[in-house]
């Protein structure tokens, strides 16, 4: 077999084992074999897999554990080896509603529909990838370099980079190395686990395999939370497979799906995945009263907090509405909290991984819980770019289609809620009911927490980019959306002494409408998110140029004795630069993008002189104090001040990029 394909069938192989195996034997370990359908074993051995081993490798490095191939192999076979001989011992009970009922008996036209619409959501976001999966983008190069740091000091990183600052005689100095808060351990962990065991190279399409992989199991766990959430609704089938439709196949590019793949934005791929996962153990715990599913709850919400703050926000944020809406809705007065309480009387098991996890916590917090990352995420918006997403806007983001039955879905669903409270609808039978208390609630929780996140941030005290909060409300809606078109079809279709609502030609009309409605909103979408044929050929000069310097000034970088700068302006994909070096996050040094230095009075200009005036006394002077020895530039655009200049000499070019010394 040729080398290339054994080491893609070792990754291959090895991804699968590590996202799917661990999981499936913590739930095998832990709960009875019916209380989960087959289909729900698997989906969700995912979250969990990647959970346990984000979990075990933060415990690792935090007890002084070196993460090499031979430790993370013992660890991760251990913990699984572990859960499965637990399937050996232990015997659970199932029973009641804690055992799965007709849920997921689908019929054999329903069973056809949902495989095609999960084909089809797996070939749509392929043909994008297949154009956009060479890794260029700028997030995926700035995680690489943080996945480079781990494998190769075999500890996770500090994160942590230096910065320019002028001093008053006009010279330049770095200082002491600054927290980041922008990346959190767990977006880099599985990724460098992969490396680890595979010896896969980071540049290359690994991590947009991986995040692809992520991405459809993420709308696989929408398909299985919104099928227990509308459990006893006798259409909940019909409503399960239009959120499948309206996550999968249709806007299967855009937003928060394959977009965000080629791009690299894994915290909101990750988020995506461990918010419903979350939220579905936490409803069937409560939903069925059951404590054991308390424990994957509190895994999945732990492991969020140390993979992404944005969707720990989130997260938070949707438990608190609902939380309110529970006190506001439930009827039952302190009975209903009892019932909630009385979760945790009868197993030991939760305070003991609420413990152990709580030391963790405290030994390794995340890295953004520190004074400066929460005050620069929490209170009054202080940009133009965090004060909210226009309606408009906002519904093209998220698909107007979806959009749009998604709010209609979010206002019928309050609606009903609050007339139930009042008692109304008490004759209605429950078959009738679209879905619980505890469903209603995360279900109103979770969408009006990103409709007022995107929209008017402010009350909420959220400072972040609006636009990227925006992207999250494509799931809960895509589960409303559903929703509100099988209600809606449910009222006016309903019949009532052998009449319908409305004529049957109205009704046919009406649905005619709907569909092409939705199909053209999502297959347009689809169609203008298509990039052309991939221009890579710039990439790969960059690619070359980073990996030839990387080598030759091995020694110096090592040493730090070299310091290197750029150019951001007119280099394809220059961020990847600092995976080949590994140094420093702000090696090498980049002239930022013109318009930076001019919006950012304060901003140091070194990185602007050496580049655009290196003869000027300021650009020497930076030359001398940051230690700079080298500079990469394109050629069209900035190699001719080099040339021109006797004090550099150029030692490499491609098509694209030079390199010039300093004499």
């Amino acid at each position: 077999m040729p080398e290339f394909l054994l080491q893609q069938l070792i990754f291959i192989s090895t991804t699968f084992v590590l996202l799917l195996v661990p999981g499936y034997a913590f739930l095998r370990a832990i709960f009875h074999r019916d209380q989960f359908t087959p289909l729900e074993r698997f989906v969700l051995s995912v979250p969990i897999s990647f959970s346990l081993i984000t979990l075990s490798v933060i415990a690792l490095d935090t007890f002084g554990a070196l993460l090499t191939k031979q430790t993370l192999l013992i660890t991760i076979s251990a913990i699984t080896l572990q859960f499965f001989v637990f399937v050996l011992f232990i015997k659970h009970k199932c029973s009641g509603q804690a055992c799965p009922s007709t849920t997921f008996n689908f019929s054999k036209k329903q069973t056809t529909l949902i495989v095609m619409l999960i084909m089809f959501t797996t070939i749509v976001k392929g043909m994008f990838l297949i154009n956009t999966i060479f890794p260029t983008a700028t997030d995926l190069g700035h995680h690489m370099f943080w996945i480079e740091k781990i494998t190769a000091q075999q500890k996770l990183p500090n994160y942590k980079k230096v910065e320019i600052e002028i001093n008053e005689d006009n010279t330049a100095d770095f200082t002491q190395p600054q927290d980041i808060a922008d990346f959190i351990v767990g977006e880099h962990i599985i990724f460098a686990v992969i490396k680890t065991l595979t010896g896969q190279s980071v540049v290359s399409t690994f991590p947009s395999l991986v995040l692809f992989v992520i991405n459809i199991f993420s709308v696989l766990t929408i398909f299985i939370f919104s099928r227990r959430l509308f459990a006893r609704y006798k259409y909940g089938t019909h409503v399960a497979i239009l959120t499948l439709l309206f996550i999968g196949p249709l806007w299967a590019i855009s937003g928060a799906q394959a977009k965000f793949v080629s791009g690299g934005v894994i915290g909101n791929i990750l988020g995506n995945l461990l918010i419903p996962a979350t939220l579905y153990f936490l409803y069937r715990a409560l939903n069925t009263k059951n404590s054991l599913l308390l424990i994957p709850t509190i895994v999945l919400g732990v492991t969020l907090a140390y993979t992404h703050h944005l969707s720990t926000l989130i997260f938070g944020y949707t438990f608190i509405f609902a939380l309110v809406g529970f006190a506001l809705l439930q009827k039952d007065g302190w009975q209903g909290y009892k019932n909630i309480f009385s979760l945790f009387k009868n197993y030991y098991i939760i305070p003991l991984i609420l413990l152990s996890l709580g030391v963790l916590l405290i030994l390794a917090p995340p890295s953004y819980l520190d004074k400066d990352a929460i005050t620069s995420s929490i209170g009054a918006p202080s940009k133009s770019t965090r004060t909210g997403v226009p309606f408009e806007q906002l519904m093209y983001m998220l698909g107007s289609a979806r959009f749009v039955f998604g709010v209609i879905g979010l206002l019928m669903l309050s609606g009903f809620a609050i007339m139930k409270r009042f008692g109304k609808f008490n004759n209605l039978g429950k078959k009738n009911h679209p879905t619980n208390l505890y469903g209603t609630v995360f279900l109103l929780g979770w969408g009006w927490t990103l409709l007022f996140m995107s929209l008017t941030p402010q009350l909420l005290k959220v400072n972040i980019i609006s636009t990227r909060i925006a992207t999250y409300g494509v799931f809960p809606l895509a589960i409303l959306a559903g929703l509100s078109i099988i209600w809606i079809v449910h009222i006016i279709a309903n019949r009532k002494k052998h009449s319908l609502v409305m004529p049957q030609f109205l009704i046919t009309i009406f649905l005619f409408c709907i569909i092409i409605f939705v199909f053209v909103s999502g297959i347009r979408d689809n169609a203008t998110s298509m990039n052309d044929a991939p221009k890579t050929n710039k990439a790969l000069q960059t690619f070359h140029t980073g990996d030839y310097t990387s080598k030759v000034f091995k020694k110096q970088i090592a040493n730090n004795t070299f310091w290197i700068v750029k150019d951001h302006n007119y280099i394809t994909s220059d961020t990847w630069f600092k995976v080949f070096y590994a140094y420093d996050y702000s090696f090498p040094l980049s002239r930022s993008y013109f318009k930076r230095y001019e919006t950012h009075p304060n901003r140091e200009t070194c990185t602007r002189e050496m580049i655009s005036a290196p003869k000027s006394e300021f650009a020497k002077k930076c030359f001398k104090s940051l230690n700079i020895h080298a500079v990469i530039v394109n050629t069209q655009e900035d190699a001719g001040q080099f040339l021109n200049d006797d004090s550099f000499s150029r030692i490499y070019q491609n098509d694209e990029l030079s390199v010039f010394i300093k004499k």
